[in-house]
C-alpha cells in the first residue's frame, strides 16, 4: 500500500513570510528545480501527476502524487518517491518530453498510471522554488516556500506536512500566530503551474 501524504498549504504576505522566516530555527535552505508530466488529455479530470525535482544537495528524484480528498484543511494524497537514477532513460538523467508508461516508468509508479488508464506521460514544463525548512521546537517543523510561477508571478506559501493529526494542527496554529492574514490555501503548486502556462485553471476539488 502506498503511503498517504497529509499536507496544509497557508499563503501569506512577503511581510509575513520574513516574520515565520525569522521565528523559526532554520535547519535548511534548498533551491529546487520541479519538473511536470502528466497526460496533457486527462488534466481536467485532476488524477495527480508525475513531479521531478532537482535540488541543492539532494539526489534527484521523481515523486508521484495523486489526490485522494480532503479533512478539513488537509488535503491527502498518495505519494510513492524513487530515486531518478533507479529508473529507465526516458526519465533518467532528465525526462525526455513524451514518456511511454511501461516498465522503464519503475515500479510503484507504472501500476498507479495503468490504473488510473494514463499510457503516455509528456514533459509539461518546469518551475524553481526557493525552500526554507524552518523548525518550530516542540511542534516540528514546516516548509516557507518561495517559488516562481510561470508568466513571473511569485507565490508564497507555508507547506505543513506531518502524520500526526495533533502535530499538524498545532504547527497550523502556531503559523497563524505568527502571522495571523496566513490564508488557507487549497490550490497546490502544480494547478497553480498548469494555470501559468495556460493549461488551466484547475478548479481545487472541494474540501468541503
Amino acid at each position: 500500500m502506498s503511503p498517504i501524504e497529509r499536507e496544509t498549504k497557508l499563503t501569506v504576505s512577503p511581510e509575513d513570510f520574513v516574520r515565520i522566516r525569522e521565528a523559526g530555527r532554520l535547519v535548511e535552505r534548498t533551491d529546487q528545480l520541479n519538473i511536470y508530466l502528466q497526460d496533457p488529455g486527462r488534466l481536467h479530470e485532476q488524477l495527480g501527476y508525475l513531479r521531478v525535482r532537482f535540488e541543492t544537495n539532494r539526489l534527484p528524484l521523481a515523486t508521484l502524487k495523486i489526490p485522494v480528498g480532503w479533512k478539513g484543511e488537509v488535503r491527502e494524497m498518495v505519494e510513492v518517491e524513487r530515486l531518478l537514477s533507479e529508473l529507465g532513460p526516458t526519465l533518467s538523467p532528465r525526462p525526455r518530453r513524451w514518456v511511454p508508461v511501461d516498465p522503464n516508468v519503475g515500479e510503484g509508479f507504472m501500476e498507479h498510471f495503468q490504473a488510473l488508464g494514463i499510457t503516455m506521460l509528456r514533459r509539461l514544463g518546469w518551475m524553481r522554488n526557493e525552500r526554507y525548512l524552518l523548525e518550530f521546537s516542540p511542534l516540528g517543523t514546516v516548509e516557507l516556500d518561495r517559488t516562481k510561477l510561470p508568466g513571473g508571478a511569485t507565490l508564497l506559501e507555508v507547506e505543513i506536512e506531518d502524520p500526526s493529526e495533533e502535530r499538524h494542527e498545532a504547527l497550523a496554529r502556531k503559523i497563524r500566530e505568527i502571522a495571523p492574514g496566513a490564508a488557507f490555501n487549497p490550490v497546490g503548486k502544480f494547478s497553480r503551474f498548469l494555470e501559468g502556462i495556460g493549461l488551466g485553471p484547475q478548479p481545487p476539488l472541494n474540501p468541503w
